[in-house]
């Protein structure tokens, strides 16, 4: 219990102070932004560079994990988009990003953080990996919303290759994790001048995060379409994890650590990249931003009553 309320309580300390930051005017939304681009750009990078440049992806050979995973992430992504149709009658745009929202999780600033806090430094291998997938489910919906476009010019195909890849590219965190996967594949080590210097700034980066992450919520407008944010949060808190835990559990199995690290990710709320995707392509913006406030809310409640359901497993 000491272990999870230890865990847990900062986490949501830290989203809760950036909230009342934002409320109280501490904080305008530039000063939001501003945060917010110092932990994407600068901050998170190099914490994510310096974790995988000395991880060992192969030898850990958990890619069964990543798999199952992902088979998990795609069923929900289906599910939620088919049922946005059906439910509320989406278009194709708003299906993409009602099945992306039930699916992606907060794996950056939540997920990883609290498995840091409830597994040490082993905790934030699991997390790593999953980041990988953030490239496929990116590629992915930047593809179909491109898609959705549908203005009939040729090379439509193209320019969403284009776009997708402009994205990766340009994508702080991707890039990182891509980067140090590749540098400790090639066998070298880091200085320990980089490496020190990486771990002092990194260390900035998931409590700020959070702080942002709360006065983000702060300033977010969650007025209309609730009905397609409440299904959002739903499959996000409910149906993610559980799906989660029984593909890995029964499907594909692996060790129960992985199995645990995989449901606590997957329990997380609604990742900020959503809300980033619909700004970008104005489609379900707000419904976007009502499942990131709403899911953010209740996975105090819902995480921390999971944590008690199923605790930590020994290393």
């Amino acid at each position: 219990m000491s272990t999870i309320l230890l865990a847990v309580i900062p986490l949501f300390t830290a989203i809760v102070a950036g909230f009342l930051a934002g409320k109280g005017k501490m904080l305008d939304e530039t000063a939001v932004r501003g945060l917010n681009r110092f932990v994407f750009t600068f901050a998170m990078p190099p914490m994510l560079f310096r974790l995988m440049a000395t991880t060992d992806v192969i030898a850990i050979g958990e890619w069964r994990f990543v798999a199952g995973y992902f088979y998990a992430e795609a069923l929900i992504f289906l599910a939620g988009a088919v049922l946005g149709g059906l439910l509320f009658k989406q278009k194709f745009a708003a299906m993409t990003m009602q099945g992306f929202g039930g699916s992606f999780s907060n794996g950056v600033l939540i997920a990883l953080p609290l498995l840091i806090g409830l597994y040490g430094p082993e905790g934030a291998v699991p997390a790593v990996l999953l980041f990988t997938l953030d490239v496929v489910l990116f590629s992915l919906v930047t593809m179909l919303l491109e898609a959705s476009r549908g203005d009939g010019k040729s090379g439509g195909g193209l320019r969403a290759v284009r776009t997708t890849g402009r994205a990766m590219a340009s994508n702080p965190i991707l890039m990182s994790t891509l980067l140090g996967i590749l540098f400790g594949l090639s066998g070298l080590q880091l200085p320990e001048l980089v490496d020190k210097t990486f771990g002092f700034i990194g260390q900035a980066g998931p409590p700020a995060a959070l702080f942002g992450l709360g006065a983000t919520l702060a300033h977010r407008r969650i007025q209309g379409s609730l009905g397609a944010a409440g299904m959002m949060a739903g499959f996000k808190l409910f149906l993610h994890p559980a799906l989660t835990f029984a593909v890995l559990a029964f499907l594909v199995p692996v060790e129960p650590f992985w199995i645990h690290a995989a449901v606590i990710f997957a329990a997380c709320p609604v990742g900020a990249n959503v809300y980033v995707f619909a700004q970008h392509y104005q489609v379900s913006v707000t419904a976007a931003s009502a499942a990131i406030f709403f899911s953010t809310a209740l996975s105090m409640v819902t995480i921390t009553t999971l944590l008690l359901l199923y605790p930590p497993v020994p290393l």
